[in-house]
């Protein structure tokens, strides 16, 4: 029988990896194992926007100045000085609907927030924690989306040492 004492899903809100942490969560009951909820967090895309500076409006300046001026937030890179810094992405989100699965099924895992290309980051992370098994769902492409970006976990599963199980 296959032994795992430490299991890594893959989980990013989307139906297929809601279908992978159930199952995961049932595999690690049977199999008395430890579970991590992995979250890819790709810096791509997310934005980081800081409300800039603007202009005086209305009576700030001689003959109302600017005052009908909208001006947009300012896109920029991250800089440590710059402050307010928002990150537009669905972490919390995300790490939120897990923690409800996570309840709604009775079961205790640790939620774990990685940064970088998915199937590379959920690689090193496993590795990084000596799992046995990575968990993930598989999601329904059209074959020409599959040609042009290939799917997550085809490159998980070709590149990784660690089996992995996809749930469909």
């Amino acid at each position: 029988m296959f032994q795992a004492d430490r299991m890594v899903v893959a989980f990013d809100g989307h139906e297929d990896s809601k279908k992978a942490l159930k199952k995961a969560i049932a595999l690690a009951k049977t199999l008395h194992a430890k579970l991590t909820v992995v979250y890819s967090h790709d810096g791509k895309s997310s934005r980081q926007m800081f409300d800039a500076p603007r202009p005086m409006t209305g009576g700030a300046y001689i003959g109302g100045g600017m005052a009908d001026l909208q001006t947009p937030p300012v896109y920029v890179p991250h800089d440590e000085q710059q402050s307010p810094l928002i990150f537009e992405d669905h972490t919390e989100e995300v790490v939120a609907e897990a923690r409800m699965l996570l309840n709604e099924e009775q079961f205790e895992a640790t939620i774990e927030i990685v940064e970088g290309e998915p199937a590379e980051a959920i690689i090193e992370y496993a590795e990084e924690i000596s799992a046995d098994l990575i968990v993930m769902g598989a999601r329904d492409q059209s074959r020409l989306k599959k040609m042009l970006f290939g799917s997550v976990s085809e490159k998980l599963s070709s590149k990784s040492d660690i089996p992995v199980l996809i749930v469909k």
